[in-house]
This record gives structure tokens, sequence and C-alpha cells, in this order.
């Protein structure tokens, strides 16, 4: 079973609600993030899913093809490692501003993720080598629970438009 929820910060102007993100955008127009969350059973078949539910959220951020291809990969490095060594439910949260994606993997494990050296006819091991060098910085926190990774979107913050009433644009 596979549960999902997804938070974005409500427009300038809106009702309350959402994320509070500190970071840098044009005069006059606030950083927006997105989140996304979900939890699922470990097993192997939700590494798929994982990645598949990864590109449509990430199709939806309008994210470029380069960052999200390696947060696809990056997801499904991560999942694997949590289904395959972890315990307990799965739990992938992603999240987006306008200058980088985070994705944290978190499993019920302490055993933190660690980089091992592959022999040329050994299967696995080359997760987290393939994790470092698809993003910024990756690690480890929550006492080993979650492994991390930092991807560099490469977008720009749009440029808003000044007005004296709010942009119906979303993303200003």
């Amino acid at each position: 079973m596979t549960t999902h929820r997804t938070a974005t910060p409500p427009r300038p102007g809106g009702d309350g609600g959402g994320a509070t993100v500190a970071g840098t955008a044009p005069a006059g127009c606030p950083l927006m993030s997105r989140v996304f969350e979900m939890v699922m059973e470990p097993t192997a078949v939700h590494v798929a899913q994982a990645r598949r539910t990864t590109a449509t959220v990430l199709r939806g951020w309008s994210l470029p093809d380069a960052p999200a291809e390696n947060a696809r990969l990056v997801v499904s490095e991560l999942v694997t490692n949590a289904i395959t060594h972890g315990s307990g439910d799965v739990r992938l949260r992603l999240w987006h501003d306008n200058h980088e994606l985070r994705i944290w993997v978190t499993d019920d494990s302490t055993a933190p993720a660690r980089r091992r050296r592959a022999g040329v006819s050994d299967h696995g091991g080359r997760g987290l080598h393939l994790v470092e060098r698809m993003s910024l910085r990756w690690g480890v926190a929550d006492s080993g629970r979650t492994t991390y990774a930092v991807i560099p979107t490469l977008t720009e913050a749009p440029r808003c438009r000044r007005t004296t009433r709010p942009s119906s644009d979303p993303t200003c």
C-alpha cells in the first residue's frame, strides 16, 4: 500500500497554510517551494512506482529534464537501498524551491547508508556512488534512518511583474 501527500504554499495574498522557505527571489516575488511525500511498503515493486511518481511530480513542477533525470536515478537508488537494507515502511519526500531539489528517503533502520567498493563482478554496491555523482551533496540524518540528496535544479526564479494587485501567476 502506498500513500501520497503533496503540499504547495498558497499564492501571495492567499488564505494561509503552506510551507515557509528561506531563500532569495526577485524583489516582490516570493520564493515558491513544493513538497511531495509518499509512504510505501518495503517491496521491490515500489522502486519503479517511486521512480514513475517522482517523474510525474517533477514534470508537474516544471523541473528541467536533466535534473529531473538525475532525481529519478537518485530516488531509485535510495528507495532500493531502503528496501534492501532498511526495515519497515519506506518514506520518500521531495522538496523543491526555485534552486534545488532535496530528496529524503527514510526507513526504520538506524544503520546508516554507506558507500562500499563493488567488485567488477558484483551486481550491487554502486548505488551511493551514483547518488554522489548526481547530487550536489548527500548524506544521512535522523540517527541513520534518513538518507538524503540535494540536486541543483538550475532553474531561475521567475521575474515578477510589479503590479498593485496580486498576480494571477502561481509562481509569482
